[in-house]
């Protein structure tokens, strides 16, 4: 097959019940293919059918290796980064820890051993701050390039929904693990300028710090609910809320 790619992964990547050896291994994005689309979620999960992979963002990989670089430098000095400081935020500094790069590990991250359900879950943070009152607060990274300012959740795609999501599956792991975690977390955004009058040999970025109060609420009755969909013996039906199911169904009927 061209590229060597194969739609339908192998046995040990599906999930085969609860009664397995070992955990079922669910990461924080199929927790959200879940939220998004049960169907989809039951094709790729159960039946081991996985859509073509999205191409690489290189830019954004850039800015996420970077940050993490000038992260850990505040880490060795024990200081804020500056965006921090900007926003009169100087004591939530970055969090020491022995699993830290384990936690950023995207094939690793952050896990939870869900013994109800025998699900591995897990989610590779991009950086995690710590502020005085000994909590953890969630940060992630982001690159894009508009004309707007980006400076709340408003100005966020659909209102940053997808984002804080996420955040709110890091915060709701590490709580499970235990740790005491601080309900607001933050984007790290940088934007990049396209107002300069050239590129020369650099790319100029605005960066702001947007706040989400997280709500993890949600998170438990949604790993019963993906269980559930999982001992099932067909998939649901088409969903024709995801435009995945919609272009399937539009196939087959012609």
């Amino acid at each position: 097959m061209k590229y060597g790619y194969n739609p339908i992964v192998g046995e040990k990547w599906r999930y085969n019940g609860p009664d397995s050896s070992s955990p079922f291994k669910i990461s924080r994005s199929k927790i959200e293919l879940f939220h998004r689309c049960p169907t989809c979620f039951y094709k790729d999960v159960k039946l081991g059918l996985r859509k073509p992979p999205m191409p690489g963002w290189a830019i954004n990989s850039a800015v996420d290796s970077l940050l993490k670089k000038e992260v850990d430098f505040c880490r060795t000095e024990d200081r804020a980064h500056g965006i921090f400081t900007e926003n009169g935020l100087p004591n939530i500094k970055p969090f020491k820890h022995d699993d830290i790069e384990k936690w950023q590990n995207a094939f690793t991250g952050i896990q939870y051993h869900d013994q109800e359900h025998n699900f591995l879950l897990y989610g590779g943070v991009d950086d995690i701050m710590v502020n005085e009152n000994n909590e953890l607060v969630v940060v992630d990274f982001k690159a894009t390039a508009k004309a707007a300012e980006i400076l709340t959740y408003k100005d966020v795609y659909d209102d940053g929904k997808s984002y804080k999501r996420q955040l709110e599956i890091y915060s709701w792991l590490l709580q499970k693990n235990d740790f005491a975690v601080n309900s607001t977390a933050y984007l790290m955004y940088y934007n990049g300028d396209a107002s300069k009058p050239f590129m020369g040999r650099e790319m100029h970025f605005r960066r702001t710090l947007v706040p989400f109060e997280l709500d993890t609420s949600w998170i438990d009755p949604m790993i019963q609910e993906m269980y559930d969909c999982l001992q099932l013996d067909e998939a649901p039906d088409y969903n024709l809320d995801c435009e995945d199911c919609l272009y399937l169904k539009t196939v087959s009927e012609m």
